[in-house]
């Protein structure tokens, strides 16, 4: 638990006949940044009110930085920064009055209060809109301002619902690397829900993929399609469709065209390759070149969800 900065075990949430969360399993360390991915309806922002105390389980435990979010969410909610998909912020207040009132919350000293709100605002690029009526902000705006208010208290755990939603592509990049400064300078914690499975796969630590309230697959956003089939590709000469049909080769091993000469050998395990390339040269097909290929956290995804779901 020391080790963890939020712990769910056995975690579920009914909402009537239905459940949104099913026994939740997960342990996410301190200073790393946990990417938690779904379709929609998949179960994120249940979970995520479920570790700030907005709501209570059904069945199992959770602590969020060694509290109980059931009796100890005010306590979470004033010593986390929090970003929901609502991100609630006051329209008719200044974007420096709303961080002001932020900064009252977290009990900080006016002076101490004032620094913050001015990194916070040249750090999120809103420095300059900062004594502008947040009605008349653009969702991206709403956004990264949201972003500001949840870092005010310099919490040592964030947790974030699509903080990039509505942003444009540089300002994703932007949002991208504050995240990475914050987790390796500070040593944050940082809980992350997005929708940007190539972004997740460049920042994140360590990654869950959950539907329908259960967690289909977690680990090392770069190795998590490990657990499927490896496969190599092939650049291959003098092919006979033909003769690739009547190669002999292991029941759990099939080679399929991709275009041109180059085609994708699945196999049961990475010890077959010498297997294959043998028997495509006896078959009299040269190989050119053989190039172990890495599923990406995109691929892991669709198989695993299916292509028709969206983050």
């Amino acid at each position: 638990m020391d080790n963890h900065a939020i712990e769910c075990v056995g975690v579920a949430r009914k909402f009537g006949a239905r459940n949104a969360v099913s026994d939740l399993n997960l342990g996410v360390p301190r200073g790393s940044v946990f990417g938690f991915l779904g379709p929609n309806g998949a179960g994120k922002t249940t979970t995520v009110r479920l570790l700030v105390g907005m709501l209570r389980p059904s069945a199992g435990t959770i602590q969020v930085l060694g509290h109980d979010p059931r009796t100890e969410g005010d306590w979470i909610r004033a010593h986390a920064g929090v970003m929901l998909d609502n991100v609630g912020l006051y329209d008719r207040l200044s974007a420096q009055q709303n961080l002001e009132f932020a900064a009252q919350v977290a009990r900080l000293s006016p002076a101490e209060g004032r620094r913050r709100i001015e990194a916070q605002l040249k750090r999120v690029d809103l420095w300059d809109r900062r004594r502008d009526r947040v009605s008349g902000f653009s969702k991206g705006m709403r956004q990264k301002l949201g972003l500001a208010r949840a870092l005010i208290a310099e919490p040592e755990l964030l947790i974030l619902d699509e903080p990039t939603a509505g942003l444009d592509p540089s300002n994703i990049v932007m949002v991208r690397e504050l995240l990475v400064s914050l987790a390796e300078e500070a040593g944050r914690t940082i809980f992350l829900c997005t929708h940007l499975l190539a972004e997740a796969q460049r920042i994140c630590d360590q990654v869950a993929i959950i539907q329908q309230g259960k967690i289909l697959a977690i680990g090392d956003p770069h190795r998590l399609g490990d657990q499927g089939a490896p496969t190599v590709r092939l650049t291959l000469t003098g092919v006979d469709a033909t003769a690739i049909t009547h190669l002999t080769l292991p029941d759990q091993v099939t080679v399929q065209p991709i275009s041109g000469n180059d085609w994708r050998a699945v196999l049961g395990s990475e010890e077959e390759v010498e297997t294959v390339v043998r028997a495509l040269v006896e078959a009299g097909v040269g190989v050119r070149a053989v190039i172990p290929e890495q599923v990406s956290l995109e691929e892991e995804y669709l198989r695993l969800v299916g292509g028709d779901n969206h983050v």
